[in-house]
């Protein structure tokens, strides 16, 4: 009796062992589709043991903008075709650097082909433990198949770390570590890839696609900043990179920087004008998101919104003249707001408390916006009857008319094909839209981000 007793107790402890390690994972859901608005942020660990360098089960948590969990996906922990598993290293700060792909409808994210455990991640080469891009669809499909076989590869004495990655449309993928530059590879890719970028930065913490060209940030010499890669959207070797002017060639405590956002908010600068960049204070202050307007041809640093923690994601949207921010440390995620427009400071002065936190033995790491179900591209003519323009084709000028009511204050928004914003303003009472600096074609017009025409543009 008592043997068959202490078998039934052990048996009890086994059970009851099961049951707070199914507790500790068990918000990991069946994905649904994500909610337009909301926020996705990147968490290594299931909470149930300390971090290490060792791969670690990665998940991804669907937030709303105050912060209430929606959502938590499993990334995969074993191959099972056609995904491969992804996971992440426990307590490389600048991995997982999570972006949305310049059309929207995707997620993007780097990792690793290895089960929780393998240690020393890092430190592994890419071509026994292949670098991976996962992407993730709106509906919360998942798709971790792209492999890197040459890039970003360790040795025993030296890691190499895969960081971030971002994406057109979610058919081919731009990638960055902490060595080697730019490399691109298309989905699905199974082997090695091609190197783009020549010259300085080849250690890169974030990467992003905005306004159709492709920037990098970095934190090492001589690059303190974020570097433009050659030229649009390249995939052939050898672009230049270029520091925008203004950021610093030396270290600096004022760069080094992370995750960026690229805005339009001046109507008399043409195209992009305002950038706000994750800085995490260069590991000897807790840094925050400044503010960067383009002044003439420089960037002029307008200010910081300080934070009392180490934040390295950032993601936003523009919507009139606010810029509702979101940005992540490795224990928590943070909002705000600035609305002060362009080459002023911003008008919070400091992260508010946190709306999220990681939880015990688990870390954040990116953050982006919730992919869209329905591409931008879909909804061609939608508003024939609420959206009125003429000329059209236009030269340089197009007048916008709204069966609501006058169009001042209104923002329109114009994309290219591919989704990619090229060109964001606030409308006057005339709803004259300046399309000058854009080259002559095709593209997408947006009121108020429902109201969507195709506007064409001639020399």
């Amino acid at each position: 009796m008592q043997s068959i007793s202490s078998f039934l107790q052990r048996l009890g402890l086994l059970s009851a062992a099961v049951g707070l390690l199914s507790s500790a994972t068990a918000a990991a859901q069946t994905p649904k589709a994500f909610t337009a608005g909301n926020y996705v942020v990147a968490r290594v660990g299931d909470g149930t043991a300390a971090l290490t360098s060792a791969a670690t089960a990665t998940f991804l948590l669907e937030y709303t903008a105050a912060g209430t969990l929606v959502q938590t996906i499993a990334l995969p922990v074993a191959d099972a075709t056609p995904n491969l598993a992804l996971t992440e290293t426990g307590t490389s700060g600048t991995d997982a650097a999570l972006t949305r792909s310049a059309d929207g409808r995707y997620l993007v994210l780097t990792g690793y082909n290895a089960v929780p455990g393998a240690a020393a991640l890092a430190n592994t080469p890419a071509a026994t433990t292949n670098r991976l891009i996962g992407r993730i669809a709106a509906d919360g499909t998942l798709n971790t198949t792209t492999r890197i076989t040459d890039a970003f590869s360790g040795t025993a004495s030296s890691g190499a770390n895969i960081r971030g990655a971002a994406s057109a449309n979610g058919s081919a993928f731009y990638a960055v570590g902490n060595a080697g530059g730019v490399v691109y590879v298309p989905l699905a890719n199974v082997a090695a890839s091609k190197s783009i970028s020549t010259g300085s930065p080849t250690s890169d913490r974030a990467v992003g696609i905005f306004g159709g060209n492709l920037y990098v940030s970095s934190g090492s010499a001589p690059t303190y900043g974020v570097v433009q890669v050659g030229t649009g959207l390249p995939t052939t070797s050898g672009q230049a990179q270029t520091l925008l002017a203004g950021f610093p060639t030396v270290s600096a405590s004022s760069a080094s920087s992370c995750a960026f956002l690229l805005t339009d908010q001046s109507a008399t600068v043409p195209g992009l004008d305002v950038l706000y960049v994750a800085d995490d204070g260069g590991g000897s202050a807790a840094g925050g998101i400044q503010k960067w307007s383009l002044v003439g041809s420089t960037w002029v640093l307008n200010g910081t919104i300080t934070a009392t923690a180490t934040v390295r994601g950032l993601a936003g949207s523009l919507s009139g003249t606010t810029v509702s921010l979101m940005a992540s440390s490795t224990s928590s995620l943070y909002t705000a707001t600035d609305n002060a427009g362009y080459n002023v400071a911003p008008s919070t002065a400091a992260l508010p408390a946190a709306v999220a936190t990681a939880g015990t033995n688990a870390a954040f790491r990116g953050v982006a916006l919730a992919p869209v179900a329905t591409a931008l591209a879909t909804r061609l003519e939608a508003t024939q009857g609420q959206l009125a323009l003429y000329p059209n084709p236009a030269q340089n000028m197009l007048t916008i008319s709204l069966a609501t009511g006058p169009a001042a204050g209104h923002l329109a928004e114009v994309r290219d094909l591919l989704g990619r914003s090229v060109h964001t303003a606030t409308l006057p009472a005339s709803g004259q839209l300046s399309l000058a600096g854009l080259p002559a074609g095709s593209y997408l017009l947006t009121v108020d981000g429902s109201l969507t025409r195709r506007i064409n543009k001639v020399d």
